[in-house]
């Protein structure tokens, strides 16, 4: 069941690939962030794994991480020989292997990180740019997408502000913007910030403040 996002409630079909590209201090997957974990399938191995968990109610794929994208070429041919109805959940870090996928992928869930969720203000200011890179291709191939923000009760309105100018020029209107607050809601002693967040991210775009639904019902 996806717990998060636009598709909440959807039963998906989670794939989740190892390895990941960055280091985020909030991860809630630390297991994936190494290749040494994961296990080699055949195209033919992982849709015989789906065929088997599939149900009347399965809505689509949910392709995850670590990060997917490291695995865009498997990821493109895969689909193209079973083509599922496939959402895509990534950092958004690597613009060049998103092209890769625009054609097989019907939604993709990025997240916009914020300097809170890493050590330095230099590691966040790269990662940053490529996110915005990796907007502007899926805005050129027409690629269905959300922006997914996790927020703290001490996230500064002033980043938030920045990121809106930055994406007023690169996006249309109509994206849908997820104000996603950091687990557990017992961190949020006020939820003034939640709020006034909320508030002025909907001033440009489409928004909802949506936590991660599966940690109150108890599902992996």
């Amino acid at each position: 069941m996806q717990g998060e996002g636009l598709l909440i409630g959807k039963r998906q079909i989670f794939i989740r690939f190892s390895g990941c590209n960055i280091n985020c201090i909030y991860c809630d997957t630390e297991n994936s962030k190494t290749t040494e974990l994961g296990k080699e399938y055949t195209f033919e191995e992982l849709n015989n794994k789906i065929q088997e968990l599939m149900t009347p109610d399965f809505y689509s794929l949910e392709i995850t991480g670590g990060e997917p994208l490291l695995h865009s070429q498997y990821i493109h041919d895969f689909l193209k020989k079973y083509p599922y109805k496939a959402m895509l959940e990534t950092n958004a870090t690597l613009p060049n292997d998103m092209k890769i996928l625009t054609d097989v992928i019907d939604i993709v869930s990025m997240d916009i990180k914020l300097p809170e969720h890493f050590k330095s203000q230099e590691e966040w200011e790269k990662i940053y740019k490529q996110e915005l890179e990796t907007i502007k291709v899926m805005e050129s191939e027409n690629q269905k997408y959300y922006i997914k923000i996790v927020i703290s009760p001490t996230t500064p309105v002033t980043i938030i502000n920045k990121i809106l100018e930055d994406l007023k020029s690169i996006t249309s209107d109509n994206i849908e913007v997820i104000i996603q607050p950091v687990s557990p809601m017992t961190l949020w002693n006020s939820k003034e910030n939640l709020f006034k967040i909320s508030e002025l991210v909907g001033i440009k775009y489409n928004v909802s403040i949506i936590p991660q639904i599966h940690k109150y019902l108890d599902v992996e």
